[in-house]
């Protein structure tokens, strides 16, 4: 995006309803028995980070300077990394220079698609996810780790096992599968499908489909990825409940304690509003809540197949470097 084009958004952003407009009860899409109707292909890229800037401290609502000079900041980046680039210039002077490097990075500019707007809930435009606690940082108790723990016995190298789960192709990175369903930096589109008795969420990304139960009971006893969901209507709203996340699946910080509450609310034929509450009173000094809003993709629009690692071969290279130093140690031992 030009710096011009983000001007005439931000001007568009000012004269038409953007955001949280709810829609009357009757004008929302239903399915026959009732409910709204939240099926479709929808987004929650943003330009909004998670957690807020700390030089904000408490303030939520962004003054329409702060969100020119945001959009138009990253706008100008954008420009910067698609501009033609020195032919002459020396292997790796970019990244080192700052100005059409990457070369230390391993997605440029052209793989991403993150959001490109600060996003508007209730007409007003967020400085963060996080609306609760009022600072807009995640409420870490003290001395909380937040390395992922690993298996008894296994270390980082020894194994597959031991790698990350989006490094084994097992969910999505940066809880883009959720819960909670947080925007990462490419493939942030989810499918959603309900009927009567379930409402299935696949996330792009891994493919990773999350089926919630209506009207149910959790079941304590399964540990699963994207953990145990059970969902009921409050109205006009989707109310799920999360429990018995995988012991592998550290979300934030989360210990097995966790729970996962979430609400989708329909408020317009484009838009869903997405409020998360993360609760585990062993890791965090209080609950923690985020607003995210989803927004509708083209009826026409599909998701394409996503294939993770194809022709990757950074697993086997990382456990081999790995084998290879521990060789190099135990001559140097020897010696």
């Amino acid at each position: 995006m030009t710096l011009r084009a983000a001007a005439i958004s931000l001007s568009l952003l000012a004269t038409l309803p953007a955001g949280l407009s709810h829609a009357q009860s009757d004008d929302l899409p239903r399915l026959a028995n009732g409910q709204p109707d939240l099926q479709g292909v929808w987004s929650n890229k943003t330009l909004t980070p998670l957690t807020r800037d700390r030089d904000l401290g408490e303030t939520l609502v962004l003054s329409p300077e702060q969100v020119r000079a945001m959009e138009q900041n990253h706008a100008s980046f954008i420009d910067a990394e698609f501009a033609p680039s020195d032919p002459d210039r020396e292997a790796g002077a970019g990244a080192q220079a700052g100005d059409d490097g990457d070369t230390d990075d391993g997605y440029n500019e052209f793989w991403k698609e993150v959001g490109d707007r600060i996003q508007v809930i209730n007409g007003e435009p967020r400085s963060s996810i996080i609306v609760d606690p009022p600072n807009g940082q995640i409420p870490f108790a003290e001395g909380v780790r937040l390395r992922r723990e690993l298996p008894p016995g296994v270390s980082a190298n020894d194994g597959p096992e031991g790698r990350p789960l989006a490094e084994r192709c097992l969910l999505s990175f940066g809880n883009h599968s959720g819960p909670p369903m947080l925007p990462v930096m490419y493939n942030n589109n989810y499918q959603i499908v309900q009927n009567d008795d379930y409402v299935m969420i696949m996330a792009e990304m891994n493919h990773d489909a999350r089926i919630i139960r209506l009207n149910d009971e959790l079941r304590p006893e399964m540990n699963k990825w994207m953990g145990d969901s059970v969902g009921h209507w409050d109205g006009d709203t989707l109310v799920v409940t999360t429990t018995g996340f995988h012991p592998q699946q550290r979300v934030f910080g989360a210990s097995q304690n966790l729970t996962v509450t979430e609400r989708f609310e329909r408020v317009s034929e484009t838009e869903i509003l997405y409020t998360f509450t993360l609760d585990d009173p062993s890791v965090y000094r209080q609950p923690w809540t985020g607003e995210l809003m989803f927004n509708a993709r083209p009826s026409d629009e599909k998701i394409f197949e996503y294939a993770c690692h194809e022709g990757n071969y950074a697993l086997p290279g990382v456990l081999a470097g790995a084998r290879r130093a521990e060789a190099e140690a135990a001559m140097s031992a020897s010696e």
